[in-house]
């Protein structure tokens, strides 16, 4: 008995509870985490905490992580954007090489919707219509600087045609300026933007993914509409630089079992997102991908 308490402990990644910050307010991506949380344990030896961190876009929550001690028992858990997008912002507190990306989790797509009453009824017919009157679309976002807004950007500039962006404190007053007709379009995940568009009040143009997700298997991509960019929202797990590779590995065998485990199936079937497992090297190559089209994107834009 007392061996095989010692090969346990030999075994055992961490040498105690981990905390798993989550940089925003409670929504989907800390639901994900607490999905996760009790499908790890078994493997960690340790319980997994799940604290929110909310604010500053992510900043706050991130900063908590890099500045923390490399052990293995302070994660991350976030969208792309806290490593590809904040420390570009003015006034960064933290650099992209301070978050270590271990594994992808989900990947979700934009989705692009529009006011059932909108003078266009499809994506080539909202380009034609910006095109002949720029910046008098607009479109209305989650927040400057937000993932949300800068793939609406990126968008823009791939297909050449200017709008008019207005930010929101968050999604759902977004989603309320369209639907009241203050605002032309706006972009959003599935969970967000699919209730709308099931019961009439949106309109979905397009999708941003690489390829159409199942949810809007009707929904063209970008790609298909003739716009060449392909961005999805990678929310994964990220650890501050130093951790050590073993303890690395560990973390990143033990989520990759989780994820496929039939338990967090039915947890993604319900909140309708898409697991997606990524290892470090491949998320690091995706994020890595993403910052240099926001690299020269965010210096066009006005983000105070």
């Amino acid at each position: 008995m007392m061996a095989a308490a010692a090969r346990n402990a030999v075994a055992q990644p961490i040498d105690g509870n981990a905390t798993v910050v989550v940089p925003y307010a409670p929504g989907v991506t800390d639901q994900e985490v607490r999905a996760l949380a009790p499908l790890l344990r078994g493997a960690l030896g340790h319980a997994v905490v799940v604290d929110n961190r909310a604010g500053a876009g992510g900043a706050i929550g991130a900063r908590a992580v890099v500045t923390a001690r490399p052990d293995g028992r302070t994660l991350l858990y976030a969208a792309g954007a806290v490593a590809t997008v904040l420390p570009l912002l003015p006034n960064p507190n933290y650099a992209f090489e301070d978050l270590v990306p271990l594994c992808r989790v989900t990947a979700n797509t934009h989705i692009l919707a529009a006011r059932p009453d909108a003078p266009y009824a499809s994506f080539a017919q909202m380009l034609a219509h910006a095109r002949a009157n720029p910046e008098r679309v607009v479109f209305a976002s989650s927040g400057a600087g937000t993932a949300v807004h800068l793939a609406g950007e990126a968008m823009a500039r791939t297909a050449g045609v200017k709008l008019l962006h207005a930010p929101f404190q968050g999604l759902a007053p977004a989603m309320t300026a369209v639907l009241g007709g203050h605002a032309d379009f706006v972009i959003g995940l599935p969970v967000a933007i699919l209730p709308a568009v099931a019961d009439g009040r949106l309109r979905a143009l397009v999708q941003f993914g690489e390829t159409r997700n199942p949810l809007a298997a009707d929904v063209p991509t970008l790609r298909e509409s003739g716009v060449d960019l392909v961005q999805s929202v990678d929310i994964g797990l990220f650890a501050p630089r130093g951790l050590p590779d073993a303890v690395a590995a560990a973390w990143v065998e033990a989520v990759r079992v989780a994820i496929a485990s039939p338990e967090f199936r039915e947890f993604a079937t319900r909140a309708r997102v898409n697991p997606a497992f990524l290892p470090p090297d491949l998320f690091a190559a995706a994020l890595r991908r993403d910052r240099e089209i926001y690299r020269a994107l965010i210096p066009t834009l006005s983000l105070g």
